[in-house]
């Protein structure tokens, strides 16, 4: 039989239970100094496997967008082609255009079509002593996508001796060789397909089209004052006197000893100077060693910041990437036009 005073006292050790739960203290639950570091330690370990990763991805990406600038770059040139039936002629190293600035047209840059006089002189006054012509003032500090590469962290701006300023580019034009005095830039110097005054088609690439480099991609200068040691031999060239323009062969040049060294490569899209419009193939891509420049001459090479490489547009307009690791022969023989060797893989 069920009893009452069971029932309530039952409940009255219920309601103590319940009574006293309250008045306890609430444990916390939190993390210990261990735990907390392990955690940590768990996170810096995936950061630093994803970051290699993410780094990856992004200079693909990069490197995607420079290939694209020079394909169109080098379609620029067909149509260039098509118009004139000839490539672009660079003008004088003092008050020329380079052949780039004469691409522009074609890769709708409207904006430019308008202000682009090529009938004018770039520069006024004297070679020692020019000056901009104040038409092209509002010109040539102005940066131009199609013309840089997103991988080359340098400073796309160059401030020359006078206090100008210049906008540079990434994007250099066959100059040939390189080898013995064919890195002049002078008329029937050059083995490549542009030098100043050059008025090449494509019925002068009797190598073929397809064996025969268009444009490279080069390395912004190391802005700023000219040094006496060496910084960077990526972005400065070993500057040398003596003698003439073109007196040398490029394989005297590189060993004789540097009066300065300056960071001007690839300062100017605008102008026809050697080492800001156009390169050659004396040393191989990515070279530990400097370019060169002797007068208005350069021995100026391919450089990038892609691992392994450089890419390059062939005058068929393909565009490819080339091991920095490519035998010295067959880099050479890919900037010659002319030179009747055949060329394999690379």
């Amino acid at each position: 039989m069920f009893s009452l005073s069971n029932h309530t006292a039952d409940r009255t050790i219920r309601l103590y239970r319940i009574d006293i739960n309250r008045n306890l203290p609430k444990s916390r639950r939190a993390f210990t100094l261990v735990e907390l570091l392990v955690v940590i330690a768990i996170i810096g370990v995936l950061v630093a496997l994803l970051l290699p990763a993410v780094q990856a991805a992004r200079e693909a990406a990069r490197r995607t967008q420079c290939a694209n600038n020079l394909k169109q770059l080098a379609l620029a040139a067909h149509n260039h082609h098509d118009t004139f039936l000839r490539f672009p002629t660079p003008g004088a190293a003092w008050n020329g255009y380079s052949a780039q600035a004469q691409l522009l047209p074609f890769v709708e840059q409207a904006n430019l079509q308008d202000q682009l006089d090529f009938t004018q002189p770039l520069m006024l006054g004297p070679p020692n002593a020019p000056t901009v012509n104040p038409a092209f003032a509002s010109m040539i500090d102005m940066v131009l996508p199609v013309l840089i590469c997103p991988s080359d962290a340098g400073q796309v701006i160059h401030v020359d001796y006078h206090g100008v300023r210049w906008a540079g580019m990434n994007y250099m034009a066959n100059a040939g060789s390189g080898t013995g005095i064919r890195y002049c830039s002078t008329q029937n110097r050059s083995d490549g397909l542009f030098w100043r005054g050059s008025t090449m088609s494509f019925r002068d690439i009797t190598d073929g089209s397809s064996h025969t480099v268009l444009l490279t991609e080069t390395l912004f200068g190391l802005r700023g004052d000219d040094t006496v040691d060496l910084i960077d031999a990526r972005r400065q060239m070993k500057q040398v006197s003596g003698g003439a323009p073109c007196m040398f062969p490029a394989e005297t040049l590189t060993n004789q000893p540097a009066t300065a060294y300056v960071g001007l490569r690839a300062g100017q899209w605008l102008r026809n100077q050697t080492f800001n419009a156009m390169i050659n193939a004396h040393f191989p891509p990515n070279s530990p060693l400097p370019d060169v420049s002797h007068h208005s001459e350069a021995l100026s090479g391919a450089r990038s910041l892609h691992p392994g490489g450089v890419q390059i547009a062939l005058a068929d307009g393909s565009v490819r990437f080339v091991s920095e690791t490519i035998e010295l022969t067959t880099w050479r023989n890919l900037h010659a036009r002319n030179d009747g060797q055949v060329i394999g893989d690379y």
